[in-house]
C-alpha cells in the first residue's frame, strides 16, 4: 500500500489543529468564559433571620449549600445552581428569559420573594438579590 506522504502531513497538521483548539475550548469552558448566544446571572440569596434572637450562636447554621437556584427557561430543562455558604452565585446560561426559583423553600417569606423573573441577554451580567423571610421572631 503507497502512502501519499502530502496527504499525511496534511491530515496530522489538521489533526493537530483540532486537538488545540478542542483544549483551548475546554479551558474557556472552565474558567467561565461566554460563548455566544450566553450571558451571566449572579447575585446573592439572604435567608434570616435565622434564630429568634440575632446574632445567632456559633456555629451559625449553614442554610445555603443545601439549595440551588433553580432557572426555568420558557420551553426546556430547568437549570439548578448551587449557592456558595454566603448564599452567592454565579452561572452562563443561554440568552433568554427565566423564572427563578429556590429548591427547598419552605419559609414564609418564599411566597413573596419568588418566583422571580429575569432576563439574560447576550455578554451580559444580569444580577438579581433574593431576600427571604423566614418569619422567625
Amino acid at each position: 500500500m503507497k502512502v501519499d506522504k502530502g496527504r499525511l502531513i496534511a491530515f496530522t497538521s489538521l489533526g493537530a489543529v483540532l486537538l488545540v483548539v478542542g483544549a483551548l475550548a475546554a479551558v474557556a469552558f472552565m474558567h467561565g468564559a461566554q460563548t455566544p448566544g450566553q450571558g451571566t446571572i449572579s447575585g446573592k440569596v439572604t435567608i434570616g433571620p435565622l434564630c429568634p434572637v440575632e446574632p445567632c450562636p456559633n456555629p451559625r447554621p449553614d442554610i445555603y449549600t443545601s439549595r440551588q437556584l433553580i432557572l426555568q427557561p420558557a420551553s426546556g430543562s430547568p437549570i439548578y445552581v448551587q449557592l456558595n455558604p454566603d448564599g452567592s452565585f454565579r452561572a452562563s446560561v443561554n440568552v433568554g428569559t427565566y423564572t427563578v426559583n429556590l429548591t427547598n423553600c419552605t419559609f414564609l417569606g418564599c411566597k413573596h420573594s419568588l418566583p422571580r423573573t429575569v432576563t439574560v441577554g447576550p455578554s451580559e451580567t444580569t444580577t438579581i438579590e433574593i431576600n427571604v423571610d423566614t418569619g422567625i421572631r
